[in-house]
């Protein structure tokens, strides 16, 4: 338990980005909400729908997650004869630790061989990268309850592993777009940090849309 709860605290990823002062001139306006940048842990409660849900702050990725997303909207659109211009009205990442979390409080709740009966009924096996569309006003509406947008459906992550669940919502050159993207967090990515892999993976779903 100690364990899992360790990977919530404030640990910052690097990424090594070459040529990202190329993309220094795109002009990006950040609208989110100020608690987007923010971190949260929502429940501490085992018993709670929102206990293992957290909201990953701006700090925890160097540079932050703004500063690449206008990197990787130079690289994929940034070929035309005007400047880009970005607005960005939400990015904000979720994690969901859920399964693992009860897993090993369970565990600890009821001790040696029953404990591991009860551990061994929650599945925690990642499943793949789900994406989709957001519909601004569901998104919105759950603003009060926000640990529900950091949940995920039984179809989406059959094996109930760690996740994290991305949102993005952009205005470039006057279209709008918004997604969102499950990633398995999964060790052993090679350099690459989880966090980084999940900005990495819905940066470029979302960049499809345009």
């Amino acid at each position: 338990m100690a364990v899992l709860l360790s990977g919530c605290a404030a640990q910052v990823a690097n990424v090594n980005v070459p040529g990202i002062e190329r993309s220094v001139p795109v002009r990006i306006s950040d609208l989110r909400p100020e608690k987007e940048k923010q971190s949260e842990i929502f429940s501490l409660l085992v018993t709670s729908d929102a206990y293992g849900t957290y909201r990953v702050p701006d700090t925890a990725v160097a540079p932050p997650a703004t500063r690449l997303f206008q990197h990787r909207a130079f690289e994929k659109l940034g070929d035309g004869a005007a400047p880009l211009d970005i607005k960005i009205h939400h990015l904000v990442v979720y994690r969901n630790l859920q399964s693992e979390l009860r897993r090993g409080a369970l565990g600890a709740a009821f001790g040696g061989a029953i404990g591991a009966v009860v551990a061994g009924q929650i599945k925690a096996e990642p499943s793949g990268v789900v994406t989709s569309s957001v519909d601004a006003k569901a998104f919105n509406a759950l603003a009060a309850m926000e640990f529900k947008r950091a949940l995920y459906t039984e179809q989406e992550n059959p094996g109930r592993g760690s996740v994290h669940i991305v949102y993005i919502e952009t205005e470039i050159q006057g279209k709008r777009a918004f997604t969102r993207t499950i990633v398995p967090i999964k060790p052993g990515d090679g350099e690459k940090s989880p966090l980084v892999s999940a900005l990495d993976t819905s940066m470029a779903f979302h960049l499809t849309q345009y």
